[in-house]
């Protein structure tokens, strides 16, 4: 038996001016909020009394300055790096006559297509649901081969919401994938 599970191909606007235009204003904004907020956290009590971390980073702002902007830019590459890597699923086909879960994925910068071939004995599914006031609810799975995640999809944030099968997937992905 063959379950195919398919939305229309992700696509989006963005290229590598936009992503580093984006990059250099985040930069600046932190770099510039790092001078007034750090302090003011650090700071005991109201923002009046100077500790001596706090009086630190007021003698030393551009290095501690770089240093923070740096980091959180880094952590946004490393998962702009790991999205863009794997892309974004738009087709899942459950082959359960061989015991394989074919999986296409969409680079949404270049528009490269790729297709991944998982065998069920090492393939094993997470599904999470999450609730807070910025996204609402979601329904997020995480595909693993090997207990590592290959690729994460987030039900409620993509076009996947408007799949008429969604709800099969969903309770094939909670009944078990390998169940002929």
């Amino acid at each position: 038996m063959t379950n195919i599970y398919e939305i229309e191909k992700p696509a989006t606007e963005t290229n590598y001016f936009t992503i580093g235009i984006k990059y250099v204003v985040l930069f600046i904004v932190l770099f510039l909020t790092s001078w007034i907020a750090i302090p003011l956290f650090i700071a005991k009590g109201r923002g009046s009394r100077i500790n001596p971390v706090a009086e630190f980073l007021a003698e030393n702002p551009l290095p501690f300055s770089l240093i923070f902007s740096a980091t959180i830019i880094a952590w946004f590459v490393y998962w702009i790096r790991k999205k863009y890597k794997y892309g974004e699923v738009f087709k899942i086909n459950f082959d359960d006559a061989t015991q394989i879960l074919n999986v296409w994925t969409i680079n949404t910068m270049n528009k490269a297509e790729k297709a991944y071939k998982y065998d069920y004995e090492t393939l094993d599914f997470k599904f999470y649901k999450a609730d807070d006031a910025l996204f609402g609810k979601q329904r997020i799975l995480h595909i693993l081969k090997n207990q590592k995640t290959a690729h994460e999809i987030n039900f409620d944030r993509t076009a996947w919401c408007r799949n008429e099968g969604l709800e099969n997937l969903i309770e094939r992905i909670k009944t078990g994938h390998n169940k002929t």
